[in-house]
């Protein structure tokens, strides 16, 4: 699951779900920088431009946090973020780009599999699903979002801001709904029998930690994380929405939100345990050839682990399509591996899974 899930706006018009333009949001518009100084962004590493890399959104609770969802981080090298604070249209104004000091995933976090498509990660919704990104150093001069203690009433009017998509993708324009401005709409809150019954399933829902809202907006690929805001405080973390019905962004639907108040001591806690990180990314040394070995040389740890695993892999390619994949060498689960006459020919990477208590990260070498 990587529902890396904006606000985007439908209107129903003769039984056909139409997105409306990236101009509007149905029951709200484009935000002020100012509606939402604390709105954080978080985006892959890279050259192209921020609204390209954006992949979920999160908010500043603290001068040196950022609360998120899980699902955005787990098992993500924080080394490959970046997160920029306070920003408006992101192609002018992309905010402030803090430097990450690591992450901490909600130790309760797990995915909820459908029981209509369990094999298919993009139709769970999740369970706990929040994290904390430390940041390097402080933001001063930006106000904080507090974190509520109780949760919205049903029927009560909430916020969501959000950088994702506005409609749903079209191949032959892809960029067409990428969310360059921030934007607002106003949902309302579902009590959770509302909720489960409005679900492909009721087994998706947790009501333990999930809230759930519904309105003229939805949320779609690049909100996860986003917050959900009542009264000046955080309420809710986008989580999950229609996908879990096989449904587009626009398409009227539910969304699920972690609720903020049962995650409170989670993203308030002093010194929250930070997931692995490494000051480089793992290499292979040796030379490939039938008899020679390979090692999966691991980095310096600034945050060191408490687990470390290997794994090595190998390409195939599909003659079909001629699409290139790389599979598991089976059994090869050490620092080093011989190689055989058969993976001679065959392009090799190595895999390092890293864990301590605050997550677990996955680190990849270059293809050799």
């Amino acid at each position: 699951m990587r529902r890396i899930l904006t606000v985007c706006a439908a209107v129903l018009v003769a039984g056909t779900v139409v997105a409306t333009p990236a101009m509007a949001v149905a029951g709200g518009d484009i935000a002020r920088p100012a509606a939402a100084p604390w709105m954080a962004t978080i985006a892959f590493n890279g050259d192209q431009p921020l609204v390209q890399r954006e992949s979920c959104g999160g908010a500043l609770i603290a001068p040196d946090r950022v609360a998120t969802a899980a699902h955005c981080v787990d098992h993500v090298d924080p080394t490959h973020l970046e997160v920029h604070v306070g920003g408006g249209t992101l192609s002018e104004d992309p905010g402030r780009n803090v430097p990450i000091k690591g992450w901490s995933v909600e130790p309760g976090f797990r995915l909820i599999p459908s029981p209509v498509a369990p094999e298919d990660s993009e139709k769970s919704s999740a369970a706990d699903d929040v994290a904390v990104i430390k940041l390097a150093r402080p933001v001063f001069g930006v106000p904080t979002l507090p974190v509520a203690r109780t949760a919205p009433a049903p029927g009560s009017t909430v916020d969501l801001f959000g950088h994702g998509l506005t409609q749903a993708p079209d191949p032959k324009n892809p960029t067409a709904a990428l969310g360059d401005q921030l934007k607002h709409a106003q949902l309302k809150v579902l009590d959770d029998g509302a909720c489960a019954a409005k679900l492909a399933s009721p087994g998706l829902l947790d009501g333990k930690s999930v809230l759930c809202t519904q309105g003229a907006a939805t949320v779609c690929p690049g909100d996860s994380g986003g917050p959900l805001v009542q009264n000046g405080r955080l309420v809710g973390i986008v989580s999950f929405g229609g996908e879990t019905a096989g449904k587009q962004c626009g398409e009227p639907t539910v969304d699920g939100f972690t609720d903020a108040a049962v995650a409170r001591s989670f993203l308030t806690q002093p010194r929250p345990p930070l997931a692995p990180m490494a000051a480089a990314d793992p290499v292979i040394t040796g030379t490939k050839a039938a008899g020679n070995t390979l090692t999966c040389a691991a980095p310096k740890w600034t945050v060191k682990p408490d687990k470390v695993e290997y794994a090595w892999y190998f390409n195939q390619v599909d003659p079909a399509n001629d699409f290139e994949f790389f599979v598991p060498v089976e059994g090869a689960t050490s620092p080093t591996l011989t190689v055989t006459s058969d993976l001679a020919g065959h392009k090799l990477n190595c895999g390092i899974k890293a864990t301590t208590a605050g997550g677990t990260i996955l680190q990849y070498t270059d293809i050799v």
